[in-house]
């Protein structure tokens, strides 16, 4: 059975997005509960434009699966 996972990401310049491509500059990161994810997402920034926002993405989300795909790919040459 495959476990499940919770993705989130954060701004650390507050919520910006590539101009050509439309990917968004942050980091993502994993969680491996829905609870500890809203949690560390809590502790970010207060409003959108700060510093270390942080909000939730879904894990069918477009940009995050393609991540996911070349992280996966990346990793099988290593």
């Amino acid at each position: 059975m495959k476990k499940r996972h919770y993705y989130a990401i954060s701004y650390p310049c507050g919520v910006a997005i590539n101009a050509n491509t439309g990917d968004r500059y942050g980091q993502y990161y994993c969680f491996d509960s829905k609870s500890a994810r809203d949690e560390w997402v809590e502790g970010g920034g207060e409003f959108r434009s700060s510093p270390n926002w942080r909000e939730p993405i879904p894990s069918k989300d477009a940009e995050l699966r393609r991540y996911l795909r070349l992280d996966e790919e990346w990793r099988s040459h290593v």
